[in-house]
C-alpha cells in the first residue's frame, strides 16, 4: 500500500514545483525579509538552535520552516507547543496554498488513527508524551520522518522528556534534521548552560539573532516607523506613593536575604538592583520553588512581596480609587494581618495609607475629587489629534485604524470606559460602585466620549478562546475525514488481494491514481465553488460595511500586551496605521518594527506614552540591558563550544547474570538465541525526570504506561516509587506517600522508595533542604513524619541517591595530589603521627549527644570523632582503657568513659 501511495503522489505532486523558500511564488505565504532570507539559506541543511531576540519574529521564522516542509513526502513533527501556538500556526498554514494540510495529534486520536496519519506526511503538531510512547512502541515510521521542530528550546533545560524524544530519533535516524527555536536569551546564560542545551537538542550549530545584528539592523532601520515619544512628568503625590511602596519592597527583600544563606552572583544582583521592586530576584525564585522547606518567616516575606508588587502595579497603571480599595482589603483581612511579615505595622506603611488617602481627596473648584493620572489626559489628547487629522483627510477617505496597547486586561477595560464615557463619569461611577465618598458631587456627570463608542472594540481572552476552539475543531474534523478515507482504501486493498495476481497490480495502480486524482479535482472544484460563492455573497456586505465606516470614526482597537498572539492577530486583520503604546513593552515595540518592515510601503506612526524617571522607564531600559548582556555572553561562549562529530546515542550492554549453559547444545555447535534486553515498565509522568534516560542508556528497554501503583515496575514482585526531595516533602505533609506505600505493599512483595536528591539543582544553597539543618519548624516536622513512615512500614526498602547515575563526584584534593605527589606526603605524615587524625566531617547530632557523656567536653568529642581508629560509636563502647588513653591523652577521662560503658546497670539495680 505504501508503494502505491508513493507512486500516486509522485504522479500528482512534484517537489520541484514548490519553491525552497516560502513566499516566493504564493501570494498567501509570508514574504521573507532580507535577514530572514539570508538566515534560511545559511541554515537550510544544518541542525540549528535559533536564539532570537524578543519580538524579532520568532513565529515568522517557524512559519517559514513549516511552509518549507509542508509536503506529503516529508513527515515533520512539531513538539513542545501550547494550544495557543498550535492555533496560530494551524490558522496560517490552512490559509496558505499548501497541498498537504497540517495535522494535530492529541489524546483524542486512537492508535490506529495515529498510524494512519503518520503515513500521510506533512506537518504534524503532536504532544511530547504521545510521540515518546509511539517511538518506544515503534509505531512511528522513522524512515519517513524528515525531522523534528522544537519550540521553546530553552525549556529543555528543566525537563528531559523532549530530550529523550530527540535521543530516540537520533538513534534510529542520524541524518534527520532538528531545528530548535527560542526567544528567551536570558534563560540560556550561565556557566555551561548553552553547551548543556546543545547536547540535549543533539544539534551541531547555534545561530544567534540579536537586534544589533548587521542584517537585522539594516532590514529594520531602512524602513523604521515614525515614533512620537510623549514623556509625562509624574505628580509629586503619585511619585511619593510609588517611592514608599518601593522602600517597603526593598526592606522585605533585604530581610529575605538575611533570613537565608544564599549564593547569588554579584553581577546579576548589581544588574537587577535598580528595579529590584519590579523583577523577583533569583533568591525569590529559588525559595518559591521550595515551599515545603522554607521557614515561616520566608513564606510570609514571599507572600508580602507578591502582594506589594501588585499594589505597585495598581499605583502605576490604575486609578487611585482602585489602589485605595486594595489597601483597605489588606487592612481589613484578619488572615493577612496574622500572616503578615510586619510591614503593615511600620511607619512607612502608615505614611503610605495617608498618601493614598490624599490622592483620593483632592480639593478643586467643584469640590472634592480624585487625582487623575496624567497619562489619561495625554491619551485623550492623542485621540483628539488623530480625529483632527482624519477630518482633514475626509475628502480622500484615508481614515486610519488606531490600535491601543495596554499593560493588561484590567487596564484595557479601564481605558475603554475612559474613552467611551469620559474621565469624570468614569471616576463618579467607580466611586458610587465601591461605596466610597471621595467625590462630593452627587449628580451623575454626562458622558463625554472622546471616540465614537460603537467604533471602540476591546479584544479579551474569551473571544480568542472561542476562535481557537473553532480552528482546532475544524482541523480535527478534516483529520477524521482523512482517516476514514484511508480505512476505506485499506478495506478495498484487502479485497483486491483475493483476486488474481496478474490483474491485481494494474487494477490497484489504476484505482489509487484515479481515486486520488478524483479527490484532488473534487476538492479543487469545491474550493473554487466555495470561494466564488463567498465572493458573490460577501461583496455587498463589504460594500455596506465600508459605507458605514466612511461615515463614522475609524476603528479603535484595544489590545493587551500580555497576549502576544492576540496582538499579532489584530495587526494582521485590521492593518492599523496608528499605534498607541500606553505601556512601554520591548516585545510590542519590536513587533511593530517587524510589522513596518514587512509592509514598507505603508505608513505607521507609534505614540509612546511614558512617565519620565519612573519605574516603567527603568524596567524598559533594564530589559534592553539584560538582553544585550545575554547575547554578548553567548557570543563569547560560542567560541568555546564543543560540537560533537557524532552524536552519543549508543547504548551500553545490559548487565545480566549469565545462566549455566546446557550440555545439550552439541558441544556449542548449536547457535545460542539472542538474549533480550531487560524491560522496565515506567510511568508516563516519570519521563520528565532524568532516570528513564539513564536506564535507556544502560541498555534497559522502557515500556511506557499509565501506572496507578508505583513508578517503576522491575518485575512482577518489585515496584519502585521515585521521589525527589521537594516531592517527598510535599507527599509527607499531605499524607499521599502513606497511601502509595500501602497500595504498593498490598500488590508487590518488594517495595522500594527511591529518594533522588539531585546535586545538580543543589537545593542546599538555600536553607539546606528539608533534611539538613534545623532552620524551621516545618523541616523538623518533615523529618518526624519521615520517621513515622519508616516505622509504620518496616518492610519498605529505602534507597537514597545523590544523582541518577549514582556515581561519586570528583575530589579536587585527590586530583591535585596526583599531579603534585601531595597524597604520598600526607600519608607518610599521618602514619608518623600518634593520633592519626584525618579530615572528615562530624555529625552535629551525634556530637551533641556525646558531649553529655561523663567528663567529655566539646573539643574532646571532636578529637574522638575525627580519630582514624574510631569508625563508629560501637568502637568507642568496645574500646579498652589503653586505647581510650591513647586517643584522649587523659587517664581519668579514659577510665571514667570506659567505666560508664562497661557498667552493668541491671545487675547494680538488683543488688540495690
Amino acid at each position: 500500500m505504501e508503494k502505491v501511495k508513493q507512486e500516486t503522489v509522485d504522479s500528482t505532486y512534484e517537489l520541484g514545483t514548490t519553491s525552497l523558500l516560502p513566499g516566493e511564488n504564493s501570494g498567501d505565504m509570508i514574504e521573507l525579509l532580507p535577514f530572514e532570507r539570508n538566515l534560511m539559506l545559511d541554515t537550510y541543511a544544518d541542525d540549528v538552535l535559533f536564539i532570537v531576540a524578543s519580538g524579532l519574529g520568532l513565529e515568522r521564522l517557524i512559519l517559514h520552516h513549516l511552509h518549507l516542509y509542508s509536503d506529503p513526502q516529508l513527515l515533520v513533527f512539531v513538539i513542545n507547543t501550547t494550544p495557543q501556538d498550535d492555533e496560530y500556526f494551524l490558522c496560517h498554514l490552512r490559509n496558505s496554498k499548501i497541498k498537504c494540510p497540517p495535522k494535530i495529534i492529541t489524546a483524542d486520536c486512537s492508535t490506529k488513527d495515529r498510524e494512519s496519519l503518520y503515513m500521510e506526511g506533512g506537518i504534524q503538531f503532536i504532544t511530547s508524551r504521545i510521540l515518546m510512547v509511539d517511538l518506544l512502541q515503534e509505531r512511528v515510521p522513522v524512515k519517513n520522518v524528515a525531522g523534528i521542530i522544537v519550540h521553546r528550546a530553552h525549556q529543555l533545560l528543566n525537563g528531559f522528556q523532549e530530550s529523550f524524544i530527540l535521543r530516540l530519533y537520533r538513534e534510529k535516524k542520524e541524518n534527520g534534521f532538528i531545528k530548535a527555536f527560542s526567544d528567551n536569551p536570558g534563560a540560556v546564560i550561565g556557566l555551561g548552560v548553552l553547551q548543556r542545551l546543545l547536547n540535549r537538542l543533539y544539534v551541531r550549530r547555534i545561530r544567534l539573532l540579536p537586534r544589533f545584528d548587521v542584517d537585522v539592523k539594516h532590514s529594520l532601520d531602512t524602513c523604521s516607523p515614525k515614533m512620537v515619544e510623549i514623556s509625562i512628568n509624574m505628580p509629586h503625590p503619585m511619585r511619593k506613593v510609588q517611592c514608599l511602596l518601593v522602600d517597603i519592597i526593598r526592606t522585605c527583600v533585604r530581610e529575605l536575604k538575611q533570613s537565608s544563606s544564599s549564593d547569588i552572583s554579584s553581577e546579576e544582583e548589581e544588574m537587577i538592583q535598580p528595579v529590584l521592586d519590579i523583577y523577583p530576584s533569583t533568591l525569590e525564585r529559588q525559595l518559591a520553588s521550595q515551599q515545603f522547606s522554607i521557614s515561616e518567616k520566608q513564606q510570609r516575606l514571599l507572600a508580602d512581596l507578591k502582594q506589594l508588587r501588585g499594589l505597585l502595579y495598581r499605583a502605576e497603571e490604575l486609578d487611585p480609587i482602585t489602589l485605595h480599595c486594595s489597601l483597605n482589603e489588606i487592612k481589613n483581612d484578619k488572615d493577612l494581618l496574622t500572616n503578615n511579615s510586619g510591614w503593615m505595622f511600620t511607619q512607612t506603611s502608615a505614611r503610605l495609607v495617608a498618601e493614598v488617602d490624599g490622592l483620593c481627596k483632592i480639593k478643586s473648584d467643584s469640590g472634592q475629587t480624585v487625582l487623575e493620572p496624567p497619562k489619561w489626559k495625554a491619551l485623550l489628547d492623542i485621540l483628539n489629534e488623530i480625529k483632527k487629522n482624519n477630518n482633514q483627510n475626509e475628502l480622500s477617505n484615508k481614515k486610519q485604524t488606531v490600535l491601543l496597547i495596554g499593560a493588561g486586561n484590567e487596564v484595557c477595560l479601564q481605558l475603554r470606559d475612559i474613552i467611551t464615557d469620559g474621565v469624570k463619569k468614569f471616576l463618579w461611577v467607580k466611586n458610587q460602585r465601591l461605596g466610597e465618598e471621595f467625590i462630593s458631587s452627587t449628580d451623575e456627570p454626562q458622558a463625554e466620549p472622546s471616540w465614537d463608542p460603537s467604533q471602540v472594540i476591546l479584544f479579551n481572552k474569551n473571544v480568542e478562546d472561542e476562535t481557537r476552539g473553532e480552528t482546532l475543531s475544524s482541523v480535527k474534523v478534516q483529520q477524521k475525514e482523512i482517516v476514514r478515507k484511508n480505512r476505506k482504501r485499506r478495506r478495498l486493498f484487502d479485497e483486491m488481494k483475493k483476486k488474481e495476481s496478474s490483474s491485481k497490480q494494474t487494477r490497484l495502480m489504476r484505482f489509487g491514481i484515479v481515486q486520488i486524482k478524483k479527490s484532488v479535482e473534487e476538492s479543487e472544484s469545491a474550493h473554487n465553488n466555495d470561494s466564488s460563492v463567498e465572493n458573490t455573497h460577501s461583496d455587498p456586505s463589504r460594500d455596506s460595511e465600508t459605507c458605514i465606516l466612511e461615515k463614522q470614526d475609524p476603528l479603535l482597537i484595544i489590545v493587551s500586551s500580555n497576549d502576544r498572539y492576540n496582538l499579532m492577530k489584530q495587526l494582521e486583520i485590521f492593518d492599523p496605521r496608528i499605534v498607541i503604546l500606553y505601556h512601554s513593552d520591548l516585545f510590542s515595540l519590536r513587533l511593530l518594527e517587524m510589522y513596518k518592515a514587512c509592509y514598507s510601503d505603508k505608513s505607521l506612526t507609534i505614540y509612546i506614552v511614558m512617565y519620565a524617571n519612573s519605574n516603567e522607564e527603568e524596567r524598559y531600559l533594564l530589559s534592553l540591558r539584560k538582553e544585550q548582556i545575554a547575547f554578548e555572553e553567548m557570543v563569547r561562549e560560542h567560541g568555546t563550544l564543543m560540537f560533537a562529530r557524532e552524536y552519543e546515542t549508543e547504548r551500553d550492554e545490559p548487565r545480566q547474570l549469565k545462566l549455566a549453559k546446557s550440555t545439550r547444545d552439541a558441544g556449542g555447535r548449536i547457535s545460542e538465541e539472542e538474549e533480550e534486553n531487560p524491560k522496565v515498565i515506567v510511568d508516563m509522568r516519570e519521563f520528565n525526570s532524568q532516570l528513564p534516560t539513564v536506564l535507556y542508556k544502560r541498555g534497559i528497554d522502557l515500556i511506557p504506561a499509565t501506572i496507578e501503583v508505583g513508578d517503576y515496575i522491575l518485575s512482577p514482585n518489585i515496584a519502585v516509587e521515585r521521589k525527589a526531595l521537594d516531592d517527598l516533602t510535599q507527599s509527607l505533609h499531605s499524607g499521599r506517600i502513606f497511601k502509595q506505600i500501602e497500595q504498593m505493599l498490598r500488590h508487590y512483595k518488594c517495595v522500594v522508595l527511591l529518594i533522588e536528591a539531585n546535586v545538580k539543582v543543589d537545593c542546599r544553597k538555600i536553607n539546606g533542604g528539608p533534611f539538613q539543618g534545623e532552620l524551621s519548624r516545618r523541616c523538623r516536622e518533615t523529618r518526624s513524619i519521615f520517621t513515622i513512615l519508616v516505622r509504620t512500614y518496616p518492610k519498605m526498602n529505602i534507597i537514597w541517591t545523590l544523582d541518577p547515575l549514582n556515581e561519586p563526584n570528583p575530589d579536587l584534593t585527590q586530583t591535585l595530589a596526583i599531579k603534585s605527589d601531595l597524597e604520598e606526603s600526607t600519608n607518610t605524615s599521618d602514619s608518623t603521627s600518634g593520633d592519626k587524625v584525618i579530615q572528615k566531617r562530624v555529625n552535629s547530632v551525634l556530637h551533641r549527644q556525646l558531649t553529655r557523656l561523663p567528663g567529655m567536653s566539646s573539643g574532646e568529642v571532636t578529637r574522638l570523632m575525627k580519630c582514624e581508629k574510631i569508625k563508629c560509636l560501637l568502637d568507642v563502647v568496645n574500646a579498652s582503657v589503653n586505647k581510650l588513653e591513647e586517643i584522649l591523652t587523659n587517664t581519668e577521662q579514659a577510665s571514667s568513659l570506659h567505666h560508664f560503658f562497661s557498667t552493668d546497670f541491671k545487675l547494680k539495680a538488683l543488688l540495690s
